[in-house]
């Protein structure tokens, strides 16, 4: 959970993206899947008080919203990336200049 001021295992992050990696581009799974390492990027910008790992959380949030316009997901997956698109939003300016 974003907040709660421990990191995700670096290792579990990167086999995390091996997974993504393979998956399958049009599938809910995927989108899922980047909402998760999004979710775990922002975790570790909390824990560690670090922008580039912000940046790169909110990277996942725009790649999962892309992939939405294509791929037709459930409404858990849908809640999940809005979840983290707000999760972002309220760290916003503890990371983002002005």
């Amino acid at each position: 959970v974003p907040g709660s001021g421990r990191p995700v295992d670096e290792e579990l992050i990167r086999r995390h993206e091996d997974v993504l990696r393979f998956a399958d581009r049009n599938s809910e799974g995927y989108v899922a899947g980047l909402a998760m390492l999004g979710f775990m990027y922002l975790q570790n910008a909390i824990a560690y008080g670090d922008r580039g790992l912000y940046l790169r959380a909110r990277d996942y949030l725009d790649r999962a919203r892309d992939a939405m316009r294509s791929v037709n997901v459930s409404d858990e997956v849908r809640m999940l990336v809005e979840r983290l698109g707000r999760e972002i939003e309220k760290n916003k300016a503890r990371f983002e200049e002005g």
